[in-house]
C-alpha cells in the first residue's frame, strides 16, 4: 500500500493511540515513529504493524497484510477476568439482536436483486461493522460459556 502511514494515522485516531505510545510499545524512539506516522519514512517495519494490531485489533492491518486473499479474519475477544453479571449478559444479548436486525437487513436487500448506491452505503456499513459482530458473538459464547461452567461446579459441590 502507498501513502501506509495514513492508515496507520487513521488507527490511531480511531482508537485514541498517540504516537508516543505507539512508539513505546514498539521500542522506538517518538521522533522516529513521528517519521514513519508523517509519511518521511517509508516500509513502515512489521513491529509497528504488530504493536498497532495489539493496540486496536483492527483488521485492516490484517486486510493490509493479506491483500487479494480471500479471507475473513476477526479477533477473539479476551477474556476479561470479570465476573458477568446479569446486566453485562443482558446488554450483550441485546446488543448481538441489534446486529442481527442488521445482517436481516442486509438480507433483504440481497433478496430483491437489485443492488442500488443507497444499498451500498448499508452494506459498507455492514462490511464495517461485522468484524465487531463476529467477536461479540464471541464475546458472547464465551461468557455463555464461563456462566455454565460456574453453575457445573456449584452443582458439584
Amino acid at each position: 500500500m502507498q501513502d501506509e502511514y495514513l492508515l496507520v494515522q487513521d488507527l490511531l485516531k480511531k482508537h485514541n493511540i498517540s504516537v508516543s505510545a505507539l512508539a513505546d510499545r514498539v521500542g522506538m524512539a517518538d521522533s522516529t515513529m513521528y517519521e514513519y506516522t508523517g509519511g518521511r519514512r517509508k516500509n513502515i517495519p512489521i513491529c509497528v504493524w504488530r504493536a498497532l494490531f495489539e493496540l486496536t485489533e483492527d483488521v485492516r492491518i490484517l486486510d493490509l497484510v493479506v491483500g487479494n486473499v480471500e479471507i475473513f479474519v476477526a479477533p477473539m475477544p479476551k477474556p476479561t477476568g470479570q465476573e458477568c453479571t446479569e446486566d453485562t449478559l443482558k446488554r450483550l444479548i441485546e446488543k448481538r439482536k441489534k446486529d442481527i436486525e442488521c445482517e436481516t437487513a442486509i438480507l433483504d436487500i440481497l433478496a430483491d436483486g437489485r443492488i442500488d448506491q443507497e444499498d451500498w452505503r448499508a452494506i459498507e456499513q455492514y462490511r464495517e461493522a461485522h468484524p465487531d459482530a463476529l467477536m461479540l458473538d464471541a464475546q458472547i459464547y464465551q461468557t455463555i460459556m464461563t456462566r455454565y461452567e460456574e453453575s457445573l461446579r456449584r452443582e458439584q459441590s
